[in-house]
C-alpha cells in the first residue's frame, strides 16, 4: 500500500469518526457529569445553561454556552466566572465510547471577578478545591491546560471599597504534576491596564496550596512601554509576598499615576531603577538593602510604602548620593515626566504641592544637597511631613567649609507656603559662601553663625523680600577684596577727598576679628553693632543690608588703636557712609565727624594735621 494511500484512508477513517462522534455521542448526556466533575475540581457550583455542540475547531471537544461558576458566600457579585462560550477539548476515543476526557478548556471572552472580602478572604480560596472527581463518574476534568481568550478581570476588595480592572486578558496557563502531590502552575499571556498592554510570565510551584490560601513559590516577570518588573520569591493570598523584586521604569511619576496612586502635581520622578529585597503584606510594601537609580541620584538603605490610604505613608533610612532640589520645586511642564529639569530663574514659582500628598517619616544622610541659592556639602538630618507640614531635626550639617546642626520647618498647609530655620554653623567660610552670591562682597575669613530665619513666599525672589528673624557672625582674621577701609576713612579727610587706591584692583581691608548682630525684617538686615579690629584701629558701624536689592547703607566710625608719632592725638577718626550696591558702593565722609575729629585734636594744632593728612593718617591705619 503506498503512502499517499495510507495518508488518505488516515484522513477519511478521521472524518468518518467525527461524523460518526457527532451523530453517535448523545451530548446532552455530558451536562450533568461535566458540571459535577467541574464543581468538584472548583470547589464552586458550575452550571451549564446552554446547549452543547460537538466542536472540531480549533480542537476536537465540546462546545458549552451560557457558562458560570458560583462566586463565595457573600461575595460582591453573584458569579465569579461568567462565559458565553467554552470549548472543552477531548480525546477522541473515550468520547466515541461515551467518555468525556477533557484535555483543554477555552474561555472566550469571559468575566472573572476576583474579590477580597472585609476579612481578608478571597473568592478564589475553596477548601475543597483540586478534590479528583469519582472514577465512576462519566467526565473527568483536566485541568492542566486552560486559555483565557480576551477576558475582563475585575479585582475588588472590600477593605477599601476599590476596583481595578483587567481588559483584553489572553493568557495560557498550563498545570503540571511533580513527583510530590503539588501542582506546578505556569501562566503566560497578555493584559491591559489602564490603556497600557502588559506581557506577563509566571510560574507558581504548588497551585493548590495556593488556592487553599497556602504559600507558593513564585516566578513573575511582566513588562510594558512604561515599566519591566521581575520577582522572585513567595506569595501568599491575598496580598502577602516576600522575595527579590528587580523595577526599571521610565517614570516613576506616570508609573503611580497608573497603579492608582497619582501624585501631586510637579516635577521630577522620572527615570528610576529599584533592585532589592522586599516584602508586602496588607497593602505594606518593604524595601531592605535597596538599590535605587532615581534622577540620576544613587539611593541606598531601607524603605517601607503603606498604599492603603490615600496618601502614600513612607518610613525608612536612606543614604543619597546627592540631591538637587530645585527641579522637585518646579512646576510640572508634562504629567508623564522622564527627567527632572527645571527654570532656575529667582522668580520662577516654586510648587510645594508634593508635601501634601505624601506621609513620610524619614532618616536621610544626603552628600551634597543644593537648594535654591545655597548649597550644603553633607547633611544629616530626620524627617517627618504629615499633611503638608515639614519637620526636620539636623544632626549633622557640612556646609561652606563649616559644621553644624539645626532645625527647619516648612508649612504648606496653606496657599503660601512658609518657612522657620534655626541653625548654628561653626568653621564656616566666608569666601565660599559669598562665591555663590553673584555681586557679593569678597570677605575671607572663617567663624561661627547663628541664625533663626523666617519667610514664607512662592518663588525664591519673595522668600528673600520676606525674611525676618535674627542672624549673628563671629569671624576671625581676614580680609575684605576690594576696599581699604582704612584707606578710605584716610583719603575721605585730604582735600582732594579722592580714592584712588583705596577701592577696586588689589585693594583690601585685613582685619584680625569681625563681628556683627542682625534682625531682619521684609528682606531688610539691619545692624548696630557691627565690629572690625584691625592692628592699628579698631572699625564700628552700623546700617542695612538689603538682601532682595543687593544695596547697602552703611555708616562706618574708625578709632586708632595706637598714637600718631609726633602728633599727640587722645582719639582721631573720621567717620563715613557706604552706599549703593553692595559689590560697587560709593563713599563719602560724614562731614560733622569731620569736624570733630580735627577741633577735638588733643596736644597739637589742626593745621598740623590738615598739613600732612596722608602722613599722619597712613600711619594711623598702619599701611593699607
Amino acid at each position: 500500500m503506498t503512502r499517499r494511500r495510507i495518508v488518505f484512508l488516515s484522513v477519511l477513517a478521521i472524518v468518518v469518526a467525527l461524523g460518526a462522534a457527532a451523530w453517535l455521542v448523545p451530548l446532552s448526556a455530558f451536562r450533568e457529569p461535566l458540571e459535577a466533575a467541574a464543581s468538584r475540581a472548583l470547589g464552586r457550583q458550575v452550571q451549564i445553561r446552554g446547549s452543547l455542540h460537538l466542536a472540531v475547531y480549533p480542537q476536537l471537544g465540546i462546545s458549552l454556552k451560557d457558562v458560570s461558576i458560583a462566586n463565595a458566600a457573600g461575595g460582591k457579585e453573584p458569579q465569579m466566572i461568567t462565559v458565553g462560550k467554552i470549548v472543552v477539548g477531548a480525546e477522541l476515543m473515550p468520547l466515541l465510547s461515551g467518555r468525556l476526557r477533557v484535555t483543554k478548556v477555552v474561555l472566550k471572552e469571559p468575566v472573572i471577578h476576583l474579590e477580597i472580602g472585609a476579612d481578608g478572604t478571597t473568592n478564589w480560596q475553596s477548601p475543597s478545591a483540586g478534590t479528583p472527581a469519582s472514577p465512576s463518574e462519566a467526565a473527568s476534568v483536566s485541568m492542566q491546560r486552560v486559555k483565557i481568550e480576551d477576558g475582563t478581570v475585575t479585582y475588588f476588595d472590600a477593605r477599601n471599597g476599590k476596583t481595578d480592572t483587567l481588559r483584553a486578558v489572553s493568557l495560557s496557563l498550563t498545570t503540571a504534576d511533580t513527583d510530590t502531590a503539588d501542582r506546578q502552575l505556569a501562566l503566560d499571556g497578555t493584559m491591559t491596564y489602564g490603556s497600557i498592554p502588559v506581557k506577563l510570565a509566571a510560574k507558581l510551584d504548588d497551585l493548590d496550596a495556593f488556592l487553599k490560601g497556602g504559600p507558593g513559590k513564585t516566578d513573575v516577570s511582566a513588562s510594558s512601554e512604561l515599566f519591566n518588573l521581575g520577582f522572585a520569591g513567595r506569595v501568599q493570598a491575598p496580598d502577602s509576598a516576600t522575595g527579590n523584586l528587580t523595577l526599571k521604569t521610565r517614570s516613576l511619576r506616570t508609573l503611580a499615576a497608573w497603579i492608582g496612586k497619582k501624585l501631586p502635581p510637579g516635577n521630577g520622578l522620572g527615570a528610576a531603577t529599584i533592585d532589592s529585597a522586599v516584602s508586602a503584606k496588607d497593602g505594606v510594601v518593604t524595601l531592605s538593602k535597596a538599590a535605587i537609580s532615581l534622577d540620576g541620584m544613587t539611593i541606598n538603605g531601607d524603605l517601607s510604602l503603606d498604599a492603603k490610604q490615600d496618601s502614600p505613608a513612607l518610613r525608612g533610612s536612606l543614604a543619597i548620593d546627592h540631591l538637587n532640589a530645585i527641579p522637585y520645586l518646579a512646576t510640572g511642564a508634562s504629567k508623564d515626566v522622564t527627567a527632572a529639569s527645571a527654570d532656575s530663574s529667582p522668580d520662577t514659582p516654586l510648587v510645594f504641592d508634593g508635601l501634601k500628598g505624601v506621609d513620610a517619616d524619614l532618616s536621610l544622610t544626603i552628600g551634597t544637597l543644593k537648594l535654591p541659592a545655597i548649597k550644603l556639602d553633607k547633611m544629616a538630618l530626620s524627617a517627618a511631613l504629615h499633611g503638608g507640614m515639614l519637620k526636620a531635626n539636623i544632626s549633622n550639617l557640612a556646609v561652606y567649609g563649616g559644621a553644624g546642626k539645626g532645625t527647619a520647618t516648612i508649612d504648606a498647609t496653606g496657599a503660601v507656603p512658609a518657612f522657620h530655620n534655626v541653625v548654628d554653623i561653626s568653621g564656616v567660610k566666608t569666601e565660599l559662601l559669598f562665591a555663590q552670591m553673584p555681586g557679593a562682597p569678597q570677605i575671607a575669613t572663617s567663624g561661627t553663625a547663628h541664625l533663626d530665619l523666617a519667610s514664607r513666599g512662592v518663588s525664591e525672589t519673595d522668600i528673600i523680600k520676606n525674611l525676618s528673624g535674627k542672624l549673628s557672625v563671629s569671624f576671625g582674621a581676614g580680609a575684605i577684596s576690594g576696599v581699604d577701609l582704612g584707606a578710605v576713612a584716610q583719603l575721605l579727610q585730604s582735600t582732594a577727598n579722592l580714592l584712588n587706591g583705596a577701592i577696586g584692583g588689589g585693594s583690601k581691608t585685613e582685619f584680625s576679628s569681625l563681628s556683627a548682630s542682625f534682625t531682619l525684617q521684609n528682606g531688610v538686615a539691619r545692624t548696630g553693632d557691627f565690629r572690625l579690629t584691625a592692628p592699628t584701629m579698631t572699625m564700628t558701624g552700623a546700617g542695612t543690608v538689603n538682601l532682595a536689592t543687593h544695596q547697602i547703607d552703611f555708616r562706618f566710625e574708625p578709632t586708632a588703636r595706637v598714637g600718631v608719632a609726633g602728633v599727640h592725638l587722645a582719639d582721631i577718626g573720621v567717620s563715613f557712609y557706604a552706599r549703593g550696591s553692595w559689590n560697587n558702593p560709593t563713599f563719602e565722609a560724614d562731614p560733622a565727624s569731620l569736624a570733630k575729629g580735627v577741633v577735638g585734636a588733643v596736644g597739637g594744632t589742626a593745621t598740623q594735621i590738615l598739613g600732612v593728612p596722608g602722613s599722619a593718617l597712613k600711619s594711623l591705619f598702619g599701611g593699607n
